[in-house]
């Protein structure tokens, strides 16, 4: 028989028998919980320890029971014996809880009287303050508080950005760059998050590259490329990329040739004052937007851009690259970003370059009448799929194409975008004229560090 423990949230300890006489219902419950949420009980035995709580982020704050490991929780300690206070490093490894179970057994179990966290004595000797933050963090919904904040990701077309653009614009250089005032760093990166794209303007027109790396640094470091640390974009005879000449750039992403494509790029524009109003404009495309587009016209059309690789390299002087990715990759799947609803967070990114195509590899066989092949069958079959894969690609192609869900202005000078590199496609008109947009790449652990370490000053933790 299980031997269970009840807490309630006054710290006080109870057998499981005579919680069912404490008429513990919703009244009771939630009784003097804080707006911030409250942990309201906790059962716990030698395997696991069960919370019950609620916590601000949910709707209603509806209470959540979740059950954990109790080995789980002994492996998470914070405490001084387990993590050195200084690197925040462990001290001790899972395998020496495997070891010596009666390290996992809790010795007492006790709520905090503000009800913001439960302690913990284990078997060891050791023993943590487990924040309500925590548990809720770790409770398997994370996903679904995620969706419901501010920083969830906004899938959009021209109508539904221009009509957020006045926060998109409302960063200048010096705010920016303040250093005891972060509001404008916070929230242009929110802005990243969601929208996939910023924009800082007012730059000082001395020392556009050092002005340029502050900008990057103030997020995180510069992700260094065999272009270097920072490009120019500008028109020169005999260029090694499309992008160095004054040809129109069709909708792409940077770098898909690489292991690990950069995150983000950074355009800070020097000079753009190429003639006509088409002339050198710039535009984007959400791309996540346009995968939904696929999923919701041709489900498996969708799922055969998820599986069906495309090849892209880079061969000029010195350099041999080559990668192969399929043009949509998903996060994870769980029931909750399976939903219609949520399908912002399914996807994880896209991976579309036209330019940097290699030749494809797979399912580019076909079956004719009356002949034997000596084409192994298994090779065969992958035309199937690769028909559907082209049937897919020709709807992601037609929304990205219409001009209703593309986004496009001229950068002006001494102005900074900011965009997210697996997500936007980005593309440029021809033109005549000056044009010189200097950048550089972020990788994406740099923006979600800063951002999390943001909120986590302000939230004073």
């Amino acid at each position: 028989m299980r031997h269970w423990k009840l807490v309630l949230a006054s710290g006080k300890r109870f057998s499981s028998g005579l919680s069912r006489t404490l008429g513990l219902g919703e009244a009771g419950a939630n009784q003097g919980l804080g707006s911030s949420g409250a942990i309201i009980k906790t059962l716990f035995n030698k395997d696991s320890t069960t919370v019950t709580y609620t916590f601000a982020g949910n709707e209603q704050s509806v209470p959540r029971t979740v059950s954990f490991s109790n080995l789980f929780l002994r492996d998470a300690s914070r405490s001084e014996k387990s993590i050195d206070p200084f690197s925040g490093q462990k001290l001790f490894r899972t395998g020496q809880l495997l070891t010596t179970p009666n390290s996992t057994i809790p010795q007492e179990v006790e709520v905090s009287g503000d009800k913001q966290s439960l302690h913990i004595k284990w078997g060891d000797g050791d023993s943590y303050e487990y924040p309500l933050e925590f548990l809720n963090r770790f409770s398997g919904h994370e996903l679904e508080d995620a969706i419901s904040t501010k920083h969830a990701p906004i899938l959009w077309d021209q109508a539904q950005l221009k009509h957020n653009i006045g926060q998109l614009l409302a960063a200048d250089f010096t705010s920016y760059m303040n250093e005891s005032d972060t509001s404008t760093l916070h929230q242009t990166l929110i802005n990243m998050r969601k929208f996939g794209i910023s924009f800082i303007a007012d730059f000082p027109k001395k020392e556009p590259a050092a002005l340029l790396k502050g900008v990057a640094q103030r997020i995180g470091p510069i992700r260094q490329t065999f272009y270097g640390e920072v490009f120019d974009v500008i028109n020169k005879p005999s260029a090694e990329n499309i992008a160095y000449t004054n040809r129109a750039l069709s909708l792409h992403q940077d770098l898909l040739y690489l292991d690990h494509a950069p995150g983000w790029q950074i355009l800070h524009a020097l000079k753009n004052s190429s003639s006509g109003s088409e002339s050198g404009m710039n535009y984007f495309v959400d791309a996540f937007n346009a995968a939904r587009f696929v999923r919701d016209t041709d489900a498996d059309a969708y799922e055969a851009l998820t599986q069906v690789p495309i090849n892209y390299h880079y061969n000029r002087n010195d350099n041999r690259y080559y990668n192969s990715r399929p043009l949509i990759v998903e996060h994870e799947v769980n029931a909750e970003n399976l939903a219609f609803s949520n399908y912002a967070s399914l996807i994880k990114e896209v991976n579309y370059s036209p330019m940097f195509q290699a030749p494809f590899d797979f399912g580019i066989w076909e079956k004719p009448k009356g002949h034997e092949l000596s084409t192994p069958s298994g090779k065969m079959t992958q035309r199937l799929l690769f028909k559907d894969f082209l049937r897919g690609l020709a709807l992601f192609e037609k929304f990205i194409n219409l001009p209703e869900n593309q986004f496009r202005f001229k950068l002006p000078e001494n102005t900074c975008v900011i965009f997210d590199n697996r997500r936007l496609l980005h593309a440029r008109t021809a033109f005549t004229g000056e044009r010189w947009l200097r950048g550089c790449y972020l990788d994406n652990d740099a923006v979600k560090s800063r951002l999390s370490y943001l909120e986590e000053k302000q939230r004073g933790c």
